[in-house]
């Protein structure tokens, strides 16, 4: 049986939130590289086995294992460089960070794919997307896992629970509802709504709502000075910025209506069939656009609304899509698979 190891490299700490739950459910060991990884491994993943190696080598890495699996992308020239300096044959393994409407206007980073030695794919929509890009016929190996994060939360769900309650809920009105904006970063496609609405939102937010924003990385780390300027007029009370905790599901068990643009949070939210609302900065109506295909799980909040949007959340906040969230989550993720079935389908197929 080859040894497979997972691996980290870098800081990036949303990612932790994918390999961690994967590494876990597979009994395999994950490498680190960065001190704060670390910490926040110790805090969040105290399940999974996890080994901090600062000079993380190729050498070491080669003596050791057979197969790696990351959520970043492998390069060809990590491939070559297995080869030629230390002559081993690497197995390189990539699992997605998230599923979502991203890649149909810049497919660059889609095709990628193509140069991984195995990669892990959620459901048909992941499939669909790469067969409409012209990619998957030409994966190496795929394996469909299916939403093993969300087996992973339920398996763990009363320590995550209570971790969250004491870091985030504890800090905001219980008695209000809690609105969660999770916006994406600004990527090749400009897909994050932040800059254009954040101003407008913090402005409108009513005293009756909580208001949680769930700040994807990147945003800060490729804007700073715009993000710190916007971050910098925050000063209510009811709302909670939140740009350093990786965790996903047991923030989004306890939000009751869900804002986003294009990150891949909207389609795990959909597994909690509640009210669901989109900004496009873009102002696209089309629903036929595949770019807004997550935006009939909810309302598109069109731009008539934009000096209006908590107005429009409050005058929609019957949940009609519960019927079609739950058929786009299957067409996401598939049926559930329990974490046992999905160790088993990937080490069977490694």
């Amino acid at each position: 049986m080859k040894q497979i190891v997972a691996v980290n490299f870098g800081s990036s700490f949303h990612l932790l939130d994918h390999i961690a739950p994967l590494a876990e459910i597979l009994d395999i060991e994950l490498l680190v590289n960065e001190e704060i990884m670390l910490d926040l491994l110790k805090k969040y993943y105290p399940s999974t086995k996890f080994h901090y190696i600062p000079n993380l080598s190729l050498n070491f890495l080669a003596n050791n294992y057979d197969a790696l699996i990351s959520c970043n992308y492998w390069f060809p020239e990590d491939k070559i460089a297995f080869l030629e300096a230390n002559n081993k044959d690497m197995k390189l393994i990539f699992c997605p960070h998230g599923n979502s409407d991203k890649g149909h206007g810049n497919p660059a980073n889609i095709k990628l794919f193509e140069k991984q030695d195995v990669v892990f794919l959620y459901g048909d929509h992941m499939t669909d997307l790469l067969k409409k890009l012209d990619v998957f016929s030409k994966i190496k190996q795929h394996i469909v896992i299916g939403n093993y994060r969300l087996a992973f939360y339920k398996k763990h769900k009363k320590f995550y629970d209570k971790l969250l309650d004491e870091e985030v809920f504890s800090k905001i009105d219980r008695g209000n509802k809690t609105i969660l904006y999770a916006p994406t970063w600004k990527d090749n496609e400009n897909s994050t709504s932040f800059f254009h609405f954040f101003e407008k939102i913090i402005k409108q937010l009513p005293q009756k709502y909580n208001l949680i924003i769930k700040i994807h990385p990147n945003l800060e780390a490729k804007n700073a000075p715009e993000f710190h300027r916007i971050y910098n007029e925050i000063s209510a009370p009811n709302i909670l910025l939140l740009h350093q905790s990786p965790l996903i599901y047991p923030l989004l068990n306890n939000c009751d209506i869900y804002l986003g643009d294009f990150s891949s949070i909207g389609y795990d939210f959909l597994c909690f069939k509640r009210p669901m609302f989109f900004l496009d900065h873009l102002n696209r109506e089309n629903l036929d656009n595949p770019s807004l295909y997550l935006f009939r799980c909810g309302h598109n909040i069109p731009k008539e609304h934009w000096d209006g949007i908590f107005n429009f959340i409050e005058e929609h906040l019957e949940n009609s899509s519960r019927d079609v969230q739950s058929k786009i989550y299957e067409y996401a993720f598939g049926k559930e698979p329990s974490a046992g079935k999905i160790k088993k389908k990937i080490l069977d197929n490694i």
